[in-house]
């Protein structure tokens, strides 16, 4: 039995958290003893542990947070080491920048043979922060890839990941698309729609342009963005002032099923993000069968492949003009859109997803 240690600072809400407690739930447990060290970033602490119900035991340290704290990462360091020097796991996989660190660290001191990093987005790449902030970050990955080996959860994160390993080994096991395949819903009119957290790295302005010009364009098109954010209100006082309300939806907050549901009642989607892990917005488009017009990052040219399942565009010309092409050739978008759903079928499943880690796991422990 191989004992495992899944470690993430953003338990709750959110693509990294949702993917860890996939792992925890379906990693075989004749194979493996999972254990799950955990803060949260929104939500309770009780609700995460919840979901992740396949792991055996868990360990709750509140003092890992996404920022830098002096105090509270020393104390994180302090309760990690601890934790893997009573328990002493064959495996640490440390996910998110932040856990990242103080895990591999942590694992390392404690003498953890095995230790698994996956980023799920570098914080370097975030262009909301500061440039002195990004150096910064930049700075400790490439300190830290010596601590351990890096999981890319895609192609694009494993090229960065090789540019700080200074040769190391990185292995990419893409994240799952972790939802149901559902049909589309009968609709009447045209729906463009985008899903996701409104913030800066969404680029809601962006979409607030295209709907305008869509709406300008298309007789009875409607724009729908699914979900709500730190950005929300800006967003809607906005879309009043441009005379977008009864053109443009803003959804607010919605569960997972219902967002689903707006999903299906959509004919084509729109994600022109600045910048990406593996976004899984776009794989919950795809396989609801929707051609995906997105913005030229990594993340999403690890989703999209371009001319196939949807397109990449470089500017919001372009993004303007494929959408208007989509809107206008029905048989391309049914085209777009199956393409997109049997992709996500056959390189993003979650059963996909645990072999590639297993097979790392089982090979990586000293057994």
């Amino acid at each position: 039995m191989i004992k495992v240690f899944q470690v993430v600072e953003c338990g709750g809400p959110g693509g990294t958290g949702e993917q860890v407690a996939a792992i925890c739930n379906g990693l075989d447990p004749a194979r493996f003893e999972v254990s799950l060290v955990y803060a949260v970033r929104g939500g309770s602490a009780e609700d995460y542990r919840a979901k992740c119900r396949g792991a055996a035991t868990s360990f709750y340290v509140p003092e890992m947070t996404r920022e830098i704290s002096l105090i509270n990462d020393l104390e994180a360091l302090r309760k990690l080491r601890a934790l893997f020097a009573e328990h002493r796991p064959d495996v640490v996989h440390a996910h998110s920048s932040k856990a990242g660190v103080l895990a591999r660290a942590a694992a390392k001191a404690a003498g953890v043979k095995t230790v698994f990093y996956t980023p799920h987005g570098y914080g370097f790449l975030q262009q909301d922060r500061s440039a002195a902030s990004r150096l910064l970050y930049k700075t400790v990955e490439k300190a830290a890839s010596g601590l351990g080996t890096t999981i890319a959860c895609a192609p694009g994160e494993a090229a960065a990941a090789k540019a700080l390993s200074g040769g190391r080994p990185v292995h990419t096991v893409c994240d799952a698309y972790l939802g149901e395949f559902l049909d589309p819903l009968p609709h009447d009119g045209l729906a463009v729609g985008s899903c996701g957290r409104l913030t800066y790295a969404r680029n809601p302005d962006a979409w607030i342009l295209l709907a305008q010009r869509l709406t300008d364009s298309r007789n009875g098109l409607k724009c729908v963005w699914i979900g709500g954010g730190e950005d929300e209100a800006r967003v809607r006082v906005l879309l009043e002032n441009m005379n977008l309300s009864g053109r443009a939806e803003l959804t607010g907050w919605l569960t997972a099923a219902e967002a689903r549901e707006r999903l299906r009642a959509l004919d084509l989607f729109v994600h022109y993000s600045r910048w990406d892990a593996l976004p899984n917005a776009v794989l919950e488009a795809m396989a609801a069968g929707l051609p995906v017009v997105a913005s030229d990052n990594s993340g999403n040219r690890d989703a999209v492949i371009d001319g196939v399942t949807g397109f990449i565009v470089k500017s919001e010309v372009e993004l303007l003009e494929r959408c208007q092409q989509l809107i206008d050739d029905k048989p391309l978008r049914s085209k777009l859109g199956a393409a997109g759903r049997e992709r996500v079928r056959r390189e993003f499943s979650r059963e996909r997803m645990l072999a590639g880690l297993s097979r790392l796991y089982d090979t990586g422990s000293p057994g």
